[in-house]
């Protein structure tokens, strides 16, 4: 069995020869500093350039993938045309949203809309993709990738890691958001539906490039904590889900061959239901020490209804010995992997406190031990 066939094989829950591994999706990319440390521990030399820049993971080496036998392929949406970061002389650097973020990490520093009206907001200028923008070279990837390897090919999230709701704080302010959704309730609204609009508009110029070729779209949108949702349910179904069922809805008409994606870190079992109705068929990550989220009773609740992607530890397993790890794929693999709809990856970036050979030992045993059949917890 080919890399793809396991991996759409495993999304459509049923058993394959292996359970699948990714690794470079969104939220399972390696930190730079651990990324260098396997790049040495596997014996590859000379570097690259970074796929993005500005931010804690910006590597994409191919030997990398092809060293650990990674059954996927990623594509991030990309075009000489597209906005560049605005260098500031205080170190900071500004994007195209009109946000600002911090020279000390991945995090705003300055939120646009953070003091403005109403009508302030409906004066905002907002980013779009433009038709004109050249993405030859990563229509040409794709095609490549669909014609000559035989790699399940991902289109990575167009807002980033985050999606409509981490843009909509990012713009307004966390404390300033929530509140608004209870005090300020047409504010929040005006506001994820120019979000959503920008959203989609980037994704109908990356699917026209590469659509026909790609086999599922990441989206993400951290809801969750260690100890629980940062919205209610009812917050949630009140603002975030109209949009999110809107994008999903926009994202099958473009390209409907492809499986749907989501990435939430967290508790956030509360809205696996919603998710699945959205149309999401692939949940990641399945964090596995948040509360609620234990591996058996997700797979015996959502199982036969959605693909889960994700699951391993990295809070106390991955920072652990290697029996620790070998003990993590075991426990994961037993209580995803049996009837199929397991994809197994880390459960976010790969930390720099993470040993090098963890990383590798973790996706050699894993393809030893995720072999099928495979007998349930």
């Amino acid at each position: 069995m080919d890399h793809r066939q396991r991996v759409l094989e495993a999304i459509e829950l049923r058993e394959v020869d292996r359970v699948p591994r990714d690794l470079g999706s969104v939220g399972s990319l390696m930190v730079d500093p651990v990324y260098f440390k396997v790049k040495k521990l596997l014996g590859i030399e000379t570097d690259i350039k970074p796929y993005r820049q500005g931010s804690t993971a910006n590597y994409y080496d191919e030997r990398v993938l092809e060293a650990m036998d990674i059954d996927f392929r990623h594509l991030w949406f990309d075009s000489p045309d597209k906005p560049k970061l605005t260098k500031n002389t205080d170190g900071t650097v500004t994007d195209d949203w009109g946000i600002t973020w911090s020279k000390y990490g991945s995090y705003p520093s300055v939120f646009p809309l953070q003091n403005s009206s109403h009508n302030e907001l409906k004066g905002y200028i907002f980013p779009s993709a433009s038709k004109n923008w050249n993405l030859n070279a990563l229509s040409s990837r794709a095609e490549d990738l669909y014609n000559n390897t035989d790699y399940a090919i991902a289109a990575k999230s167009v807002l980033g890691g985050g999606g409509i709701l981490e843009r909509a704080y990012y713009l307004r302010g966390i404390e300033e958001l929530f509140t608004d959704m209870y005090m300020n309730k047409k504010f929040v609204w005006d506001l994820l539906e120019r979000i959503t609009e920008v959203e989609i508009s980037y994704w109908d110029v990356f699917l026209g490039a590469v659509g026909p070729y790609i086999h599922i779209i990441e989206r993400a949108s951290d809801l969750g904590t260690q100890l629980g949702l940062f919205i209610s349910p009812g917050l949630y179904r009140e603002f975030l889900k109209p949009f999110e069922k809107m994008i999903i809805k926009f994202l099958k008409s473009k390209a409907p061959h492809a499986k749907m994606w989501f990435h939430s870190c967290g508790a956030i079992s509360e809205l696996i239901e919603d998710f699945i109705d959205n149309g999401v068929e692939i949940l990641n990550p399945v964090q596995p020490l948040a509360k609620d989220m234990d591996s058996v009773q997700l797979k015996k609740k959502f199982g036969d209804r959605i693909c889960f992607h994700g699951g391993i530890d990295l809070q106390k397993a991955m920072i652990g010995t290697i029996e620790d790890v070998k003990n993590e794929v075991e426990r994961r693999v037993k209580a995803f992997a049996p009837g199929g709809g397991y994809i197994l990856a880390p459960a976010n970036h790969i930390q720099e406190d993470v040993p090098a050979e963890n990383v590798v030992f973790l996706y050699n045993y894993a393809k030893e031990f995720g072999k099928y059949p495979i007998k349930k917890c």
